[in-house]
């Protein structure tokens, strides 16, 4: 059966991060390195394509998770997520986390899932404009709740919200 055409798009960060907290650190590779966020975001993205079907799917990356022209603008912005250690412009990322993300990236390209980050913005940014440029329906996972400001009476936009979890 042909699904009807509907875009997905991924705040894969978001997604990631909220797997990586979600699955036991137990989750690991043959070798021992953890694989908990690879896994669940992996899952996620099934279950997502099984209650959700979508002809089209992009994983939307941030290029820069703290753009210069928004703390420019806001200079608090993201501030209480700089890993201060790394410099002024370093996320604080799990260091179990940080080797997984490449390996996320890695089976999206081997299952043919593209992945969009542009220089200078946010995923938040990428996921908009997305949106806002389909020609089909469009479902937004996240678990930001700042992206519910895409939903809009006259275009078909749902936020797929997944801050209490994926199962619910």
């Amino acid at each position: 059966m042909e699904t009807p055409g509907r875009l997905m798009l991924l705040d894969a960060a978001s997604m990631y991060f909220r797997a990586f907290h979600g699955v036991p650190d137990s989750v690991v590779a043959p070798d021992g390195a953890p694989i908990g966020a690879v896994r669940g975001f992996l899952d996620a993205v099934t279950r997502m394509l099984t209650d959700h079907p979508a002809s089209d799917m992009v994983a939307c990356f941030d290029a820069d998770w703290r753009p210069d022209w928004r703390v420019a603008l806001v200079p608090e912005y993201k501030a209480h997520r700089v890993d201060v250690e790394q410099g002024p412009d370093a996320e604080e990322v799990p260091d179990a986390l940080a080797p997984q993300v490449p390996v996320i990236e890695a089976v999206l390209d081997a299952v043919g899932i593209a992945r969009v980050g542009v220089e200078e913005f946010e995923a938040d940014d990428v996921i908009a404009t997305l949106a806002h440029a389909s020609m089909m329906p469009v479902d937004i996972v996240t678990g930001d709740r700042d992206l519910f400001q895409l939903v809009e009476d006259s275009r078909p936009t749902t936020v797929v919200y997944i801050g209490k979890g994926f199962a619910k």
